[in-house]
């Protein structure tokens, strides 16, 4: 028996009547092995390419995380009402308003290492639409250059951040504010390009989701291994 270019669907329903058959000749006159090899040769070259994409997934899940995160951790320094620079000036005495500036030399810090991040799994993901995104990003923070290294943070060849701790110190909380708090122009720009990834990401993500169920369901060892104690049962 020979079967070629069918897909999941139709070889078990193949194999359900091959397996059902009574003719003992037609059976011996090809393995289940065979059978199976027979089908996934003619189906390579688009398992080939599913396998590729389902393997992508991971590399994008990682880049969607990485930007909720920093996404949401601008929208908590320049929220009108919750942001830690709002709660700084509005402190009651001096041992909650230092509390409240360690707690903004905090966020920053956490800021930093999650867009680091973000710039990491994008350049490890790949593709056109990550570089252009790593391209925007890099010259958005060059644009921002000089105001930033206020804060302690500069920008390093590979896209990623550095923190100066002992610069963040020093500065004090309305030159901070001033970059990142809510009515700052820098965290205001960025946030809306890092939605936009987020968005972007979320898409190719899904996209990807279908692509791995795809492959998972076209040929997958757990598939050939069911397909075949079906054989076995019924031989």
């Amino acid at each position: 028996m020979k079967v070629s270019g069918l897909n999941s669907a139709r070889l078990a329903g193949v194999l359900y009547d091959y397996t059902s058959t009574d003719n003992t000749a037609d059976k011996d006159s090809g393995s289940i092995e065979n059978l199976l090899s027979s089908n996934m040769a003619a189906n390579n070259s688009a398992l080939t390419a599913l396998a590729s994409k389902s393997k992508s997934a991971t590399g994008y899940q990682k880049t969607l995380k990485a930007a909720d995160q920093t996404n949401a951790l601008l929208k908590k320094l320049t929220d009108q009402k919750k942001s830690v620079f709002v709660k700084e000036r509005n402190a009651k005495d001096e041992e909650e308003r230092a509390e409240y500036q360690a707690d903004a030399r905090s966020e920053l810090s956490s800021f930093v290492s999650s867009y680091n991040l973000l710039i990491t799994n994008l350049s490890q993901t790949g593709g056109k639409t990550n570089k252009n995104f790593l391209s925007d990003l890099n010259q958005y923070m060059e644009d921002h250059e000089e105001e930033l290294a206020a804060a302690g943070v500069t920008r390093q060849e590979d896209g990623t951040l550095a923190l100066d701790a002992a610069v963040l110190a020093d500065a004090d909380m309305d030159t901070l504010s001033g970059i990142f708090g809510p009515d700052a122009d820098f965290t205001k720009g960025l946030g809306e390009q890092v939605q936009a990834i987020a968005e972007r990401t979320a898409t190719t993500v899904d996209t990807l989701q279908i692509y791995s169920t795809a492959y998972s369901n076209s040929g997958s060892y757990s598939q050939y291994e069911y397909i075949k104690g079906l054989y076995e049962s019924q031989a």
